[in-house]
């Protein structure tokens, strides 16, 4: 999978400079039908996958296909609400060319968001009038090859409906990266006067596995000439959650990636990796703490409120998108040398994967309570098995980078770090 990782300040910093044309964007945005969306079907034809989306007015709508950071269609749907009582989560399974789909509704204009199983493009869209059920809204989406998928890509141009995330990539604000360096910090967890888990089955504690753990995936990065690394910790020291998020905001970090090792009250059937990201129902507390620690798109008094609010729900958007990306990367990698608990991602509200910009995961290596885990948790040659294919998740994450001009470092932070964020 091709991935383009945002700069995500960069982008950011573009829209305050955009003020203007913000402002204009809410001036010239249409008025649309506001109306529920009841349905979502996906068939598949001889020649195309046919999308239904069923609202209950007429709602206007634009679809378009998105080549990174992962191949989605998008449809957006200004005005709308969920009320699709078969798919009380807001997302669902998909068909024929789409995959897993959305409902968002986190921005200016609500939307649908489908993974793309491969390229294709959208060969019709039309709406229908009810026919014994609700307005429909019809998308026809057909193979292609890929040069032809990015060819037709992207935020569409015309028209005045423009959302604020579309004028941005208009005027340039999403680049992908320089990739001059590429920081990863590391967060063994637990530690200290919190041991976490307690060891079974004759292994350490869940702190010193995580810790060990996390030192093979310094090492294995650092050999590799591409990241600079840092640590939250290098030894068994105690760190407060809160200092963790910011050792990782002071180094500006490209990823953070919290290391756990499960433990299961029910005793040792539970057993295998997961990874956990940020969930949609704990964006509030993200914004909650970016308004208190002042973060800088919100703590910038010279601009208007209403942009500190846009700049602020697109990085937390953006951030969520790029750690379900790499999720999923983790997922597949750690699936090859282990077994997985779960094979998708829990989204979940914890406080390590609460900064409104870096892309975060915690990821639960398997279960102390398992006799089996327990034992390769504790295995040095185990263990690094383990770590190559979470660095290979990375290096895959990264992989447009193509770690030019990188030479590998490690950035002095666990204690010293963390005495400063006190």
């Amino acid at each position: 999978m091709n991935v383009v990782r945002l700069s995500l300040k960069d982008a950011f910093r573009a829209i305050a400079r955009l003020g203007a044309i913000v402002a204009l964007a809410f001036v010239l945005a249409p008025a649309a039908f506001a109306g529920d969306v009841t349905d979502v079907r996906i068939g598949e034809h001889e020649n195309h996958t046919r999308l239904v989306i069923e609202t209950s007015t007429p709602i206007e709508f634009e679809a378009f296909t998105l080549s990174g950071p992962a191949d989605r269609l998008v449809v957006s749907l200004p005005g709308s609400s969920w009320n699709a009582i078969a798919l009380p989560g807001r997302r669902g399974e998909g068909r024929g060319m789409l995959g897993e789909f959305r409902y968002d509704s986190t921005g200016r204009e609500p939307r649908l968001i489908f993974d793309l199983e491969r390229p294709g493009v959208i060969v019709e869209r039309k709406t229908l009038a009810p026919n014994g059920g609700g307005h429909r809204l019809v998308i026809d989406i057909a193979d292609s090859d890929r040069s032809a998928f990015h060819r037709a890509s992207g935020f569409p141009r015309e028209g005045s409906n423009r959302s604020i995330t579309q004028l941005l990539a208009e005027e340039g604000g999403f680049a992908p990266p320089s990739c001059e360096r590429i920081r990863v910090v590391i967060d063994p967890g637990h530690g200290g006067r919190d041991p976490g888990a307690p060891g079974r089955f004759g292994g350490r504690s869940e702190a010193a596995v995580n810790l060990a753990a996390a030192l093979t995936l310094r090492d294995i990065l650092l050999a590799s000439g591409r990241y600079d690394v840092i640590m939250t910790r290098d030894t068994n020291v105690f760190l407060e959650l809160e200092e963790r998020v910011q050792i990782a905001q002071t180094a500006e970090a490209d990823l953070f990636i919290s290391l756990h090792a499960d433990a299961s009250p029910s005793g040792s059937r539970a057993r295998g990796a997961s990874v956990y990201t940020l969930a949609e129902y704990a964006e509030a507390r993200v914004r909650t703490r970016a308004r208190r620690d002042g973060d800088w798109m919100v703590g910038d008094s010279q601009r208007p409120e209403y942009v500190n609010n846009l700049l602020l729900n697109l990085a937390i958007r953006e951030k969520r998108n790029q750690s379900l990306v790499f999720s999923e990367m983790l997922l597949q990698h750690a699936g090859g040398v282990t077994g997985l608990f779960r094979d998708r991602p829990f989204e979940r509200g914890l406080y390590v994967l609460l900064d409104s910009q870096i892309p975060a995961v915690l990821f639960e290596m398997g279960f102390l309570t398992n006799p089996d885990d327990s034992r390769r948790l504790n295995n040095a040659s185990e263990r690094r098995r383990l770590m190559q294919a979470v660095a290979g998740s990375i290096d895959s994450y990264f992989e447009r980078c193509d770690g030019a001009g990188q030479s590998g470092r490690l950035i002095a932070s666990n204690r010293s770090a963390a005495s400063g964020a006190r």
